[in-house]
C-alpha cells in the first residue's frame, strides 16, 4: 500500500500535450506563470499579444500538462527539449545561456541523441509550493506551517490528509515522456533551490557549471535517469512508484526492476 501514489492518482492526472489544443493550454500556463504572475523575471507581456508564451525550442520539444481532477483545471506543465532533428549539433538552451564546457558531451562520452533538457517546469500560483507550505508536502518532510489555496474547503481537507509534493508529479511526467522517447540523460537549467527540493525525494541533479544570471540566478545540471531511478527504487520505493506509475513507464535502456533489492527501509514500508 502506497498512500503517496494513491494521493497522486486520486487528485492529479498527467496529460500529454499532443494536440494543438493541448499545446495551447501549455503555452497559456507558461504565459500566466511567466508573464502575468511574473514569478520568473524577464518575460514581457507585450511580446506575447496572443497570451501564449512560446519559443524556438518548442518546435522540437515534447510537453506534458498536470490536471487537477476535482476542478478539471490544468495547473502545471513541463517540457523536454529534444535534439533538433534538422540539426543534431544544435545547442540545448542550457548550452546557449551558460558557461557550460563546449566539449561536455564528448569529454563525458554522452550522446546528444539520448539527451533532453527539462525546462518550463511550472505550476500556477495557487498550487505553487512555498516554504512552510504543507499542501503538497511530501509525507516525510517535516514542516510546520500551512497555506490555503483557492480550492473548495472540503477538497482541501481531504487532499491534505495524503498530501504530496507537486514537483514530484511533474517529475513523473518527465519520466513518462523520457520512456516514450527512450531518453537516457537529463539536462536542466534551474535555481539551486529547486534542485534542493528535488533532493528531498532522491531526485537531485549534479551541477556541471557555475551560477549565471538568466531570468534570475540559475545553474546548469545533469544526471543519468538510470542513476536516479535505480537509487530511488532501492531507497525510496514509494517515490519510484509515482515516478514510473508503478513500473509502467521506464526507459527501455533500463533493465527490469523485478529482481533488484529494496533497501531495508523501503522494504519495510512496502510490506
Amino acid at each position: 500500500m502506497n498512500p503517496l501514489y494513491d494521493a497522486y492518482k486520486n487528485f492529479f492526472e498527467i496529460v500529454m500535450a499532443d494536440t494543438p489544443e493541448l499545446k495551447n493550454e501549455v503555452y497559456s500556463i507558461r504565459y500566466q506563470v511567466l508573464c502575468t504572475e511574473e514569478r520568473i523575471p524577464g518575460f514581457d507581456q507585450s511580446l506575447y499579444p496572443d497570451k501564449l508564451e512560446k519559443d524556438t525550442y518548442d518546435s522540437h520539444s515534447t510537453h506534458a500538462l498536470l490536471k487537477h481532477r476535482s476542478t478539471g483545471k490544468f495547473i502545471g506543465t513541463v517540457r523536454l527539449v529534444l535534439p533538433d532533428p534538422e540539426n543534431s549539433d544544435k545547442p540545448f538552451p542550457v548550452e546557449a545561456y551558460t558557461q557550460l564546457d563546449a566539449e561536455f558531451f564528448s569529454k563525458n562520452n554522452i550522446s546528444r541523441q539520448n539527451t533532453v533538457e527539462i525546462s518550463r517546469f511550472l505550476v500556477i500560483k495557487e498550487f505553487q509550493r512555498r516554504k512552510g507550505d504543507c499542501y503538497f508536502q511530501q509525507a516525510k518532510q517535516n514542516e510546520a506551517n500551512t497555506h490555503d489555496s483557492n480550492l473548495d474547503g472540503t477538497a482541501i481537507k481531504k487532499e491534505r490528509r495524503t498530501s504530496i509534493n507537486i514537483t514530484l508529479i511533474l517529475m513523473a511526467a518527465v519520466v513518462q515522456m523520457s520512456a516514450q522517447h527512450d531518453v537516457k540523460n537529463w539536462l536542466s537549467f534551474m535555481n539551486p533551490s529547486l534542485n534542493r527540493l528535488l533532493c528531498f525525494s532522491g531526485l537531485g541533479f549534479i551541477p556541471i557549471g557555475p551560477l549565471v544570471e538568466c531570468h534570475g540566478l540559475r545553474q546548469p545540471y545533469f544526471v543519468k535517469n538510470i542513476d536516479v531511478l535505480d537509487r530511488i527504487y532501492s531507497d525510496n520505493h514509494d517515490v519510484w512508484e509515482i515516478l514510473t506509475d508503478q513500473g509502467r513507464y521506464i526507459p527501455s535502456h533500463i533493465n527490469s526492476y523485478e529482481k533488484k533489492p529494496l533497501s531495508r527501509a523501503s522494504a519495510s514500508k512496502n510490506k
